[in-house]
Formats: structure tokens, sequence, C-alpha cells
């Protein structure tokens, strides 16, 4: 079907849906620099506004509160985080944890926050995806379902405290690094025999 055939009401709807997707992805982009900057608690409908060069009622249009913002801005960084490490060549489940550890340290205010009334964070199947892409090099699949997941999420655990702890300076004075601990972690969840027990 060609360009003329179609019909210039679906036309008009097309360009408005692209033009709509287009300033949400421009607010998106101008939240992600006011969150880098100033951190969740600077980021506010007017910071977000300004950095765009809206009206604050116009970003209401399309984000209906902070909570909207910061919600789809986890969701796209979980989602682009992910694919960036699924891409990667690396099979050694340190070198994995440690290229997430320092997003997830610095979302940790997104995942924190409140989404909704019934407390549902919208990004949450997409944190389980990002915690077994990380964990998919220490090979768990011979596991059961529940060790498993324990595993994925203990590396991925560690990994967000020990980019917290060392953005604190706390590593230094331990005389440790997190890649060193990571190694240390990745090698015993690894090798770990499976517990007969379970794990809940």
């Amino acid at each position: 079907m060609s360009h003329s055939d179609v019909p210039s009401d679906r036309r008009r709807e097309d360009r408005r849906e692209a033009s709509h997707a287009s300033k949400r992805a421009e607010i998106l982009a101008a939240a992600r620099r006011v969150f880098a900057r100033d951190g969740a608690k600077g980021l506010t409908i007017r910071a977000v506004a300004t950095e765009a060069g809206y009206v604050p009622g116009a970003v209401y249009f399309y984000f209906h509160s902070k909570a909207a913002i910061l919600s789809e801005l986890a969701v796209s960084e979980l989602t682009g985080l992910t694919k960036q490490l699924k891409a990667t060549s690396s099979r050694d489940a340190a070198e994995r944890a440690a290229a997430a550890a320092e997003a997830f340290a610095t979302a940790h205010a997104i995942f924190n926050m409140d989404f909704d009334s019934q407390g549902v964070n919208p990004g949450s199947e997409r944190v389980l995806s990002l915690f077994q892409t990380v964990s998919e090099p220490l090979e768990l699949s011979g596991l059961p379902p529940e060790q498993a997941q324990a595993r994925a999420l203990g590396l991925s655990s560690a990994a967000i405290g020990l980019a917290t702890l060392a953005r604190m300076g706390k590593l230094d004075k331990l005389g440790v690094t997190a890649a060193a601990t990571l190694r240390e972690v990745a090698h015993c969840l690894k090798d770990a025999p499976e517990r007969k027990e379970a794990t809940g």
C-alpha cells in the first residue's frame, strides 16, 4: 500500500502518535539529565519542564506525576542495560555483575520509589530479567529454580552493595576492591553444590 492509498485520517493519527512519542522521549531525556545531575529529590515536574524547554503543564500532558517519570526511566534503563549485557561477549560472571553494579547503585533511588497506590514497581519484571542476565555465566540451569533464583539474586545484591560501598569510599578503608570481591562471590556461587533442603 503506497502513502497515497492510506486514508488521510489514518495519516493524521500516525503523525499525532509520532509527535506524542517524540515529545515523551524529549521529556524523558530531560528527566534523565536532571536525575543524573540532581538525584531523585531534585527531579521535579518543574525541573524537568525547564530542562526540556516546556511549561510544567505541558509535561503533565505526557506524565501525570514525578513517579510516572521515574517509573518510565527505571524501565528504560533496565531494558537498555539488559540488552547491553546480553550483547557482551564476556562469559565471566564477575565482569557482568560489575558492569551492572554501577547502574544498580545509581538507580537505587528509583527502585525505592512507590510507583503507584498498589506499591507495584512496573520495572520489577525487568529487574528480574536483569538479575538473570547478570547471572547467566554462573551456569545455574542445572539447579532447582528456587536455588538458581536465590544465587542470581545473591550475585546481583552483592554487586549493588559493593558499588554503593565503593561510592562511599568504604572499600578503600577495608583494603579490598569490588572486582576482587565479586570474583570471589561469583566463584563461590558457581561452584557451590546443590543444596537438598529448600531455600525458602
